[in-house]
């Protein structure tokens, strides 16, 4: 007599296979929602390890790539960050050191990854910041900049910005600019902008340098930087309820800020 016990595992087998998704289909639903041409030429956004043909059972979402955020993922997953975890070409591969000693991580646990970087600056991550995080409705985007009006001072300004990014701190370059209404928000790293920006009288970006400072005070531009982390933490956040319309089960692993302030 036939053993009935066979059908319902080849049905169970099945329905495990079919619960995973490939690489090439998720790919190619990120560059609908953002697309990778839109990278900057520096950038390495999109498959970064892995392969189109690839299978995954879970999404997890996070800013970087960091040794914590791995260790906590399952086995055959993929990562999809904001960051890249490689920029350039690299030369060896010693496991020993950064990156190659994630990558080698990643590899023994056959986690891959993805990364929408610059291409997701310019079309979803300013205008979240300015329209979820701040809660100021009137605001355009041209790239990564998205300009704004703000009614009030600079001090003003800066309490806001504490307020809604928690933040118990700003660094902030105040010039002899005596308004404060045309705002300039790019997040990340946004102090080469200080140079192309026009008809603005504050930029709020973050990991500002000194001479960017000084010439911002020279063409009377306020700067306020929040911090490139503080300003970039919520990447899985936005991209979250996108991959679930899909149907992906995703899951936000926050890397953590590689700053103490003491």
């Amino acid at each position: 007599m036939p053993n009935k016990n066979i059908k319902p595992l080849q049905d169970s087998a099945t329905k495990s296979q079919k619960s995973k998704h490939r690489i090439a289909e998720i790919l190619s639903f990120l560059d609908s929602l953002s697309p990778f041409e839109l990278q900057e030429s520096w950038d390495n956004s999109g498959l970064i390890l892995g392969s189109p043909n690839q299978e995954f059972d879970k999404v997890y979402l996070s800013l970087e790539v960091t040794c914590e955020v791995l260790e906590q993922m399952d086995k055959d997953s993929l990562l999809i960050t904001h960051h890249p975890l490689i920029f350039s070409p690299l030369k060896t591969l010693v496991f020993d050191h950064y990156p190659a000693k994630l990558l080698q991580l990643a590899i023994h646990k056959n986690i891959q990854l993805i990364a929408m970087h610059t291409n997701f600056d310019k079309t979803h991550f300013g205008k979240y910041i300015v329209q979820e995080i701040l809660k100021i409705s009137e605001f355009e985007q041209k790239d990564f900049v998205v300009y704004l009006k703000w009614h009030d001072t600079l001090e003003s300004l800066c309490k806001l910005l504490k307020e809604k990014f928690a933040l118990s701190w700003l660094k902030i370059t105040k010039s002899s600019n005596p308004h404060c209404q045309n705002i300039a928000l790019v997040t990340g790293s946004g102090g080469g902008f200080v140079r192309s920006l026009e008809a603005i009288d504050c930029l709020i970006t973050g990991d500002i340098k000194y001479h960017e400072a000084m010439e911002a005070k020279a063409r009377n531009l306020h700067l306020i930087d929040c911090g490139h982390y503080e300003l970039e933490s919520y990447f899985g956040e936005i991209l979250l309820p996108f991959l679930t319309n899909q149907g992906y089960k995703a899951i936000i692993l926050d890397s953590q800020n590689p700053f103490n302030f003491v």
